[in-house]
């Protein structure tokens, strides 16, 4: 090549990339926040320095789209109804199990950590699964029935522990379709308007973000905006 051809040779610029805010990935099983790692896979790309609350607000925006599935698939296909007094521990904390309300407070008891819920329901039971460290579901079931049902019909609330959680959830509310606002107790009160089943809120100094699913969005963004609506199971 002649030294007029190498400098007529076009300069290939590095193309923009808008980094999506929806994660869909089927093979993850249950978000785990400390082990996820932000790379553009583009060692020319120029390095941004940012924020600890920017990255937990992306890294919660991520966990957000997969706790969705989580919140509402645990169950068992057994044919008899198990009890908590026939069950092992193990099973109980699997969601396999539909227990009483004083059957989860012992078992919350006895797992040791903070697990928040919507506060007991007339006639109802409840589930409780604890797929890994730093995630726990409470799910209702009205009348004690839908053990066995995969669907997304029941309440569900999830604990997660998440550090600068208040924080991130207000950032969250800057993405794509996502709103967020304040309630009455001060916390901070995150949902996507492409998944407003699911909205999510974190108090102010505490590591946890709760997130509420109901089948009927209005119902979830009201337990979440109530005063005292959410609680610790105790």
């Amino acid at each position: 090549m002649t030294p007029e051809q190498e400098q007529e040779k076009p300069t290939r610029k590095t193309p923009k990339v808008r980094q999506s805010t929806v994660v869909n990935d089927s093979t993850v099983v249950a978000p785990k926040r400390s082990r996820v790692k932000n790379s553009t896979g583009d060692e020319s790309a120029p390095k941004r320095k940012m924020s600890q609350n920017s990255k937990t607000a992306l890294l919660m925006i991520a966990s957000f789209f997969v706790g969705s599935i989580l919140t509402y698939s645990y169950s068992t296909s057994s044919a008899d109804t198990p009890t908590a007094s026939t069950s092992t521990f193990t099973e109980v904390i699997a969601g396999k199990v539909a227990l009483t309300e004083g059957e989860l407070v012992d078992a919350v008891k006895q797992l040791g950590v903070d697990v928040y819920w919507a506060g007991p329901v007339k006639g109802a039971k409840y589930t409780l699964a604890v797929p890994a460290e730093g995630q726990a579901y409470v799910r209702y079931l009205p009348n004690g029935d839908g053990l066995t049902d995969t669907q997304p019909n029941y309440v569900v609330i999830a604990t997660y522990t998440t550090a600068n959680a208040f924080s991130a959830t207000q950032a969250a509310g800057n993405q794509s379709n996502g709103v967020t606002f304040i309630n009455t107790e001060g916390a901070a009160v995150y949902y996507n308007k492409d998944t407003p089943t699911n909205v999510y809120v974190a108090y102010p100094n505490l590591n946890y973000q709760i997130e509420v699913f109901d089948p009927i969005a209005a119902t979830a963004l009201d337990i979440a905006s109530k005063q005292g609506a959410l609680r610790l199971v105790k």
